[in-house]
C-alpha cells in the first residue's frame, strides 16, 4: 500500500486553488500520493486548464508522487439528485468535464461524495457534519438533535432518481476508463458501507466503488475491519483521520481510537495495494501532524508487512 495526502491538509480555511504550494508541501514531506480537488464549477473552468494541468502533473511526478483520485466537491454536483432533469443534465455535463479534467491530471479514478437532499436543512450548512445539536460557536442552539424534512419525505423516491443519477455517471466513467470512488458521509443518500452495498447490487460496474473514509464510517459506527471485509475489492481509495468516537472525527492518524493495525491488515488481506490518503484539513499546525502521520501509519504497513 502507498501513502497519499489530499491537498485540503494545506490550503485553509476551505479547498480554494491554487494548489502549487500544498502540492510542494506534500511532495516535500515524502509522500508516495496526492488527491487534488475541484471546490467549484469556476475552479474547475478556470483554474484546471489545459496548462495548469501539465504543469500540476509535471510537479507531481517531479516529487516522485502520482496523482491518486481527482475530487469533485459535493456542492459542485448537488444536482445530480435535482428533480429538474435539465439540471441534473448540467450536473452531469459538469461530472463528464471532471472526468475530463482527472484524464488530463493522469489519474485513474474520481471522488464525489455522495449527495443529500437540498431540502433537508441542519443548524450547520454541510448537511453530513450535523451529529450533535451544539457545537463551539454556536450562537443558539435546541437541545434535540434535529434535521428539518419534507411532511412524508419521500425517502425511496430520493434513492430511485440518485442510483439512476449514478448510473448515468457510471457510463460515463465507462466511457473515460475512470473508475467511480463513491465516499460515504453520514445524513446523505449513501452513506453506509451496507448503502455501498446495495448500490453496488444495482449498479454492477467494475469501474463504480468507494472511497472509503476511516472517520466518516467511523462516525457511524461501523466497525472498519468489518466493512472493509464486505466491501473487498469495491473500496478503491481511502481517507485516513482519527476520531476520539465521540465528537471530533479530525484527529491525526494515530491519536484517536481506530485500531490501525486491524484495518490495514483487513486491507492486506482482501487484496488492497491502493492509497491510503490523509484527509486532514484545518488542524493548527498542519505540517507537524500530517508529517507525524505519515510517519504513524508507515510504522503499521510495515509492521502488517503491507509497506511494498
Amino acid at each position: 500500500m502507498k501513502v497519499g495526502a489530499a491537498v485540503g491538509c494545506f490550503t485553509h480555511p476551505h479547498y480554494e486553488p491554487p494548489y502549487e504550494e500544498a502540492v510542494k508541501t506534500i511532495g516535500e514531506l515524502g509522500f508516495d500520493g496526492i488527491e487534488l480537488i475541484a471546490y467549484t464549477a469556476e475552479d474547475l473552468n478556470e483554474y484546471y486548464t489545459d496548462e495548469r494541468c501539465r504543469e500540476l502533473d509535471r510537479m507531481i511526478k517531479g516529487y516522485n508522487m502520482e496523482l491518486s483520485e481527482f475530487i469533485l466537491y459535493a456542492h459542485a454536483v448537488e444536482d445530480l439528485l435535482d428533480n429538474d432533469d435539465k439540471k441534473r443534465d448540467r450536473a452531469l455535463d459538469f461530472f463528464e468535464r471532471g472526468l475530463e479534467t482527472a484524464a488530463k491530471l493522469g489519474t485513474d479514478t474520481i471522488n464525489v461524495v455522495s449527495n443529500w437532499p437540498k431540502e433537508l436543512r441542519a443548524p450547520v450548512p454541510y448537511l453530513p457534519s450535523s451529529i450533535h445539536p451544539y457545537a463551539p460557536g454556536f450562537e443558539l442552539f435546541e437541545p434535540k438533535h434535529m434535521i428539518e424534512m419534507p411532511p412524508n419525505f419521500d425517502a425511496g423516491g430520493v434513492w430511485e432518481r440518485y442510483v439512476e443519477s449514478l448510473s448515468k455517471a457510471v457510463e460515463l466513467c465507462e466511457k473515460y476508463k475512470i473508475r467511480f470512488a463513491l465516499e460515504g458521509h453520514a445524513n446523505v443518500v449513501i452513506g453506509t458501507t451496507d448503502g455501498m452495498l446495495r448500490a453496488f447490487d444495482r449498479i454492477s460496474s467494475p469501474y463504480f466503488g468507494t472511497n472509503f473514509d476511516a472517520a466518516w464510517q467511523s462516525m457511524q459506527r461501523e466497525y472498519l475491519p468489518w466493512s472493509v471485509y464486505k466491501l473487498r475489492e469495491k473500496i478503491f481509495h481511502v481517507h485516513l483521520r482519527d476520531t476520539d468516537g465521540l465528537l471530533c472525527y479530525s484527529y491525526p492518524v494515530g491519536l484517536g481510537i481506530i485500531d490501525w493495525n486491524g484495518f490495514v491488515r483487513a486491507l492486506k488481506e482482501t487484496g488492497y495495494q491502493g492509497f491510503l490518503s490523509m484527509e486532514l484539513g484545518g488542524l493548527k499546525r498542519p505540517e507537524k501532524y500530517v508529517k507525524e502521520s505519515l510517519e504513524y501509519i508507515r510504522r503499521i504497513l510495515k509492521e502488517e508487512e503491507a509497506d511494498e
